[in-house]
């Protein structure tokens, strides 16, 4: 008589989907806490907004970088949009949004400028 004469291939099999629907389970959960980070972040953004709109003040940058500065998040955000366009729209209509965008950008360092706030170096010699 072999091993396999004494074990029963109903039991494996079926330990093989009870294995996958762990694994799926664990998916769900994971899928339910980057969720509830998500819209965290949605709630962190929208205090954030309604902090600027109230007395005008930017948050602390939660971003990699040594500075910790928000006008270095501020210049980025908006260069990154034309940056973007410059990038996917090579038409008239995307030079037209291009051109608008840096704009756009030049208002955020002039905005930072006229609070106090300097325009982070690699930002402010082009804008």
């Amino acid at each position: 008589m072999s091993a396999t004469d004494q074990i029963d291939g109903t039991a494996v099999v079926a330990a093989y989907f009870e294995d996958r629907i762990a694994e799926a389970q664990k998916e769900v959960e994971e899928a339910r806490a980057a969720l509830a980070a998500a819209e965290a972040k949605v709630e962190q953004r929208q205090t954030e907004r309604d902090t600027f709109v109230r007395d005008g003040s930017l948050p602390p940058a939660a971003y990699n970088s040594a500075t910790g500065q928000p006008e270095w998040a501020l210049c980025q955000w908006a260069q990154t949009r034309s940056a973007r366009v410059a990038f996917k729209d090579l038409t008239p209509a995307g030079d037209t949004t291009f051109n608008r965008l840096r704009a756009e950008e030049k208002a955020v360092h002039q905005w930072l400028r006229e609070h106090g706030r300097t325009v982070p170096a690699p930002f402010g010699e082009k804008a």
